[in-house]
């Protein structure tokens, strides 16, 4: 059995900490990871749409939601719809009292309109009509981070998904709501390896805390509220092969010495007008174009 201690995380540098974005970026584009994780430029390079913002929208509504309870859910599709603007609310006041600029909801705040709280009114209602009785929440979730130790130095994890619900069959649920345009696109593309057990690794000594076991990771699409299909299930007291899964990534990261460019077309960091500096930059670092 894993054992769960809590252990200080202000020690840890920034840069030996990884949330489930850096392994992805890693994976997809070497430089992109680089200048997002090693020179700190996230916000800098991150370019916000009305898509994501109507994503980040939906997230930060169905929190509010659940953190009304039972007002909630006793409470009419029609009735809900009225957290959207007060969770657009939030997040603009977020941005504004957050010293550093830009931050993550900056790229969000940008594209928060009219247009954005009539689709995500919609898409609410659309989805709690279909759904037709939300599950309970067994608590908020807050920034959660982990930390592992490879080879004597320790890394933190962090981060974390949407919710933790009661399931129907009184397991609990690790949910993350996700919102696409191309539904169909979206669930071909859905990573079901890594987030599945990033933020199941996370949550894993809360609920070992409220005496739970065994849980269940769930992906909820707002377009699509009655497919409940991609889902995995852990034993939390049997997660070392899940925990060695992230210590063999920051390994291979730390082995990785070499800039390398996707080129791809929407790549904000392959297209970004300082990707020369961001590499002259790198290369002072050590690192060398690959």
């Amino acid at each position: 059995m894993v054992q769960y201690k809590p252990m200080a995380y202000n020690n840890i540098p920034t840069t030996r900490g990884y949330s489930l974005s850096d392994f992805h970026d890693f994976d997809t584009c070497t430089f992109k990871f680089l200048v997002k994780h090693e020179l700190g430029k996230k916000y800098e390079i991150g370019k916000g749409s009305p898509q994501m913002a109507l994503g980040v929208l939906l997230d930060k509504t169905i929190k509010v939601i659940h953190s009304f309870g039972e007002k909630s859910y006793n409470a009419t599709p029609e009735r809900l719809k009225g957290a959207v603007r007060y969770s657009a609310k939030l997040i603009i006041e977020e941005e504004k009292k957050n010293p550093k600029k830009p931050n993550f909801n900056t790229a969000t705040v940008e594209f928060l309109n009219e247009d954005i709280f009539l689709s995500a009114e919609n898409t609410l209602f659309n989805y709690l009509t279909q759904y037709r009785k939300l599950k309970k929440s067994l608590g908020e979730i807050k920034f959660l981070q982990r930390v592992v130790e490879i080879d004597g130095v320790k890394y933190k994890l962090w981060g974390g998904p949407d919710t933790l619900e009661e399931g129907a069959d009184g397991l609990p649920e690790i949910v993350d709501y996700k919102s696409r345009q191309d539904i169909a696109k979206g669930k071909q593309n859905m990573d079901m390896d890594l987030m599945p057990k990033l933020y199941t690794l996370l949550m894993a000594e809360t609920l070992l805390d409220k005496g739970h076991k065994k849980a269940r990771f769930l992906v909820k699409y707002w377009q699509d509220p009655e497919d409940e299909t991609f889902f995995e299930e852990f034993d939390l007291e049997k997660l070392e092969e899940v925990e060695n899964v992230f210590k063999e990534r920051i390994r291979k990261i730390n082995q990785n010495k070499e800039i390398i460019f996707c080129m791809g077309q929407y790549c904000e960091a392959c297209n970004s007008d300082k990707a020369d500096d961001y590499v002259a930059e790198l290369e002072k670092m050590g690192y060398k174009l690959g």
